[in-house]
């Protein structure tokens, strides 16, 4: 028999696994509070365990990607042997462990079985450290047994606990070497791929160059073997221990696989005093290779290695510290869900869930210096796109986590956001708008200047989140170093976040004049209002803040159904139409207040008329899809102004996080238990459940160091916005003809339209959205200085192409208008440092009411594309006006007396 088995092919194995398996599990109940996947070791993007939730003790635990990670816990009890977890009985008879209930806390998943007279708790434990950086890096959890016997009589106890090759790889041919350490404090294996390469995925996202630790605390009854799996499974319920010769590495990682396995003899015992520890980790050194500001290219090593010499310190300090560990984790559980307790039930089971799984996808580096010691100020974060595409720091991911990083420590909010700022504050950036990663392959941070079509969606993501680190930490450093940086993207949401472009959109949706978007550009522009004011630049905190309440305004008046019911997906789409406006969430963590109150109230009964009639399992993104996003949903929930409403938007996300045959992903189906493609699984981005706890967070007085100054380009000073100053009484003359020039424009075309459309309904939509994304180019600058560079000054025009043509005309005459080679109606150019501008002043707008009702009663005859359009060309045109008014023009000289 035993020839058979070692010659199976792996689907053979399978299923001949499965066949064992299917009458052990028949007797299982499933816990309906219990996700159908739970996470046993979820510390990195490469210590990434997950079990069934229904019958952890009958199957194998497997890689976040469902692959296989053979681990195996057997306990021997007066000579009988009791599997809890993984699939023993391949290789000899056993009874199974009757498992009994799950607890999922934000750091650990306790599990208890009885096993006969024992009750055994088996707790993974996987830290998350928010006060110890070098304890959070260290990419180690912990596996704790339990014993306690009911009947109170002693019984003689063994334990096992194993692992195999394929937590390294999934390909049974691969060789494979390990060595196997006893240092006195600590004993474990180490075990690694023989070909292992750095910075390089092989396959289903395992990393070469992984080291596997399995160890525990060096006792006289411990003992660490190396055997084939069927000797050391099949030899340990016979005798309670793993003997016979060792296996010589190197060998292949499967048929016959190499089982790396500790025991230990406790004895006889009536309750453990202590549980028996096993630590399991996954290190790489280096970790990440990164591109810094210089381009050079920096191979990062864990944030550990600054405390630690060997792999062996690691080890010995990481065992011995587990009561301690296990102590803090408890009072972080227990924050976390005092917290959520306040809010619901399914919420706390969410924010349980998604814990490791947003830290888990991170790790914490340090740099060497010039003087070849470590830099201890340089700690940078980087994360993985998880279930997703596998890039480097993905941007879209870390503003859907920023609530969790910002709840446990905005420090390190403040470390993932680093090497982003880093590497794009360079002469190489590419794009006036933010990148959408670092790397399109972990763990290759190498940089990213691909131009991609969602520019409004990254620079505002980018703003909001800077403001907001600085914020809930206090500390200024990172908006002062690349303030010119954040202010380039700010100028590039001046020129495009209104009306944005035809872009494919983070949901894959393609859309033009995004209403989410646009609010999601105009908080950004708002956020570096915040950052300048934070900074004392006065004029721009000045005129940021009065671009961002101006377009606010606009945003108001054009926004919102003709019955005011709620937000449009899209300027000028269906009544019937509708989206979850979850860009919202940025105003109420941030405070900006641009979004009027009554707003809120009225989308908040918007939704609650969907749930109620058509959505109870769950709230798609909008009218024309039936997938549902669980981050975009809980940002939601955070806006709503009525609990109940918040309570129905969280309560189908748990359902999907129950029912789902993945860990927890991003993307699911409503009313379907089905996983769409690129789902999300396990993917960092579901920090976002910590949204509604992120609004509660305190924000400190901001300390930042000054500004550096700007660095200067050859041939070009170093700041060019000396070469620009205002003339008033010049400007002021122009400015006064343009603006008579201008409303007759306005009224010629309103009398136009009037004449040619005669009497329409005014709450007929149209059935396209208006095409409102061109923008209007009115100035130029220099290039020669990439850092301090700010986005030309385009203006977003909502106009007929004849007013556009008109105004172009008009600019292009003007004494005031720098002719540049650049000027262009194109967007996207760059601008005159906003420090040297002064402010436009506030256009009037609507954002008192949901419609504008003056401007509906004035245009009772127009369509409503009409009336949208019309409204915002004014306001547009008195843009025009205020931007020419405060544009650079040489001063006249002057002469002394």
């Amino acid at each position: 028999m035993l020839g058979v088995l070692l010659t199976m092919t792996d689907r053979q194995w399978l299923l001949f696994t499965m066949l064992l398996v299917v009458p052990f599990t028949s007797s299982q109940s499933t816990d309906p509070s219990v996700p159908a996947i739970i996470p046993l070791a979820v510390r990195s993007p490469y210590l990434n365990i997950w079990t069934n939730g229904s019958k952890p003790g009958f199957s194998w635990p497997v890689f976040w990607n469902t692959d296989i990670t053979a681990w195996e816990g057997m306990i021997r009890i007066d000579d009988k042997n009791y599997q809890w977890l993984g699939v023993s009985g391949l290789f000899a008879s056993y009874t199974p462990a009757n498992f009994t209930k799950a607890k999922i806390t934000p750091t650990q998943t306790i599990l208890t079985y009885q096993a006969g007279p024992a009750e055994l708790m088996v707790t993974f434990l996987s830290p998350i450290e928010p006060t110890d950086p070098i304890k959070q890096s260290i990419p180690f959890s912990y596996l704790a047994l339990d014993i306690n016997f009911t009947d109170n009589v002693q019984h003689n106890v063994q334990v096992y606990c194993d692992m195999t090759g394929e937590w390294l790889t999934p390909n049974t041919a691969d060789m494979i070497t390990w060595a196997s350490v006893s240092t006195g404090t600590s004993s474990f294996h180490q075990v690694q791929l023989q070909a292992n390469q750095s910075f390089i995925e092989g396959r289903q996202d395992r990393a070469n160059d992984v080291t596997m630790i399995l160890a525990t605390q060096s006792d006289q009854q411990v003992s660490i073997r190396v055997a084939h799996d069927v000797d050391a499974r099949g030899q340990f319920p016979q005798d309670g221990s793993v003997s016979g010769t060792s296996i010589v590495p190197p060998a292949q990682m499967g048929n016959p696989y190499p089982v790396f396995a500790i025991t230990k003899d406790l004895g006889n015992i009536t309750q453990t005093s202590s549980p028996m520890v096993w630590a399991i980790g996954a290190y790489r050194n280096p970790s990440i290779s990164f591109v810094t500001s210089t381009g050079d290219t920096q191979d990062r090593a864990p944030l550990f290695v600054s405390s630690y010499s060997t792999i062996s310190d690691v080890v010995d300090a990481f065992i011995v510290d587990h009561p301690k560990a296990k102590a803090r984790a408890d009072v972080l559980d227990e924050r976390i869900a005092t917290a959520g307790s306040n809010i619901s039930a399914p919420f706390q089971a969410l924010t349980a869930l998604a814990a490791r799984q947003a830290i888990g996808a991170t790790e914490l580096t340090i740099s060497k210096g010039s003087d070849g010691q470590w830099n201890t100020s340089d700690t940078k974060m980087f994360m993985k796109d998880i279930g997703n595409s596998g890039r480097v720091n993905p941007v879209e991911n870390i503003f859907a986590a920023f609530p969790f990083f910002l709840f446990i420590n905005s420090t390190y909010a403040g470390q993932l956001l680093s090497p982003l700022l880093e590497f794009q504050d360079t002469s190489n950036t590419a794009q006036p708008f933010a990148a959408r990663d670092i790397g399109q392959n972990y763990p290759k941070a190498v940089g990213n200047n691909v131009k991609h079509q969602q520019g409004v969606e990254y620079s505002g993501n980018m703003l909001i989140m800077s403001l907001a680190h600085a914020r809930a930490s206090g500390d200024g450093t990172l908006i002062s170093r690349h303030y010119r940086l954040l202010r380039s993207w700010a100028d590039y949401l001046v020129d495009s976040s209104i009306c944005p472009p035809d872009v494919t959109t983070i949901d894959q949706e393609q859309q033009s004049n995004s209403t989410n978007l646009a609010i999601k550009g105009i908080i950004g522009i708002k956020a570096m209002a915040e950052i300048s004011s934070a900074l004392n630049q006065t004029a721009d905190a000045t005129y940021y803040s009065q671009f961002a309440s101006t377009f606010a305004s606009e945003w108001h008046a054009v926004a919102l159904s003709t019955d005011g019911s709620h937000i449009l997906p899209s300027y000028g789409s269906a009544t019937t139409s509708w989206a979850q406006m979850y860009n919202l969430f940025a105003d109420r963590l941030l405070g900006t207040n641009l979004v009027d109150n009554n707003i809120y109230a009225s989308q908040t009964q918007y939704y609650q008329t969907l749930i109620s009639n058509s959505f109870q399992s769950g709230l798609p993104l909008d009218n024309t899809t039936d997938i549902a996003n669980a981050a975009w949903t809980l940002f939601t929930a955070a806006t709503v102004t009525d609990t109940a409403v918040r309570d129905s938007l969280i309560a189908p996300v748990w359902t999907h996080a129950v029912t789902s045959p993945h860990p927890l992903s991003v993307r699911f189906k409503v009313d379907s238990t089905d996983v769409p493609p690129t789902s999300g699984a396990a993917s960092p981005a579901m920090g976002a459940m910590f949204a509604p706890l992120a609004l509660n967070l305190p924000n400190l007085a901001i300390v930042a160091p000054p500004i550096p100054p700007a660095p200067r380009s050859s041939g070009s000073p170093a700041d060019s916005s000396s070469k620009h100053r205002s003339a008033g009484p010049i400007a002021g003359g122009v400015i006064s003809g343009l603006a008579l020039v201008a409303f007759s424009i306005i009224g010629v075309l309103f009398w136009r339209k009037r004449r040619d459309k005669g009497n329409m309904d005014i709450e007929t939509f149209p059935s396209k959205p208006m095409e409102v994304y061109t923008s209007l180019t009115l100035g130029s600058n220099d290039h020669s200085s990439p850092q301090d560079q700010t986005t030309q000054t385009s203006l977003p025009m909502i106009m007929s192409s004849k007013a556009r043509e008109a105004m172009a005309r008009m600019v292009q005459n003007h004494p005031a208008h720098d002719p540049s080679p650049n000027t262009s109606l194109a967007s996207g150019s760059r601008s005159t440092p906003a420090s040297s501008r002064e402010p436009p002043t506030v256009a009037s707008g609507s954002g008192s009411g949901p419609r504008g009702n003056t401007s509906r009663s004035r245009s009772a005859n127009l369509s409503n594309t009409e009336v949208v359009g019309l409204r915002v060309e004014v306001e547009n045109l008195k843009r025009v006006m205020q931007r020419l008014q405060v544009e650079r023009v040489e001063s006249p000289p002057s002469y002394a007396a």
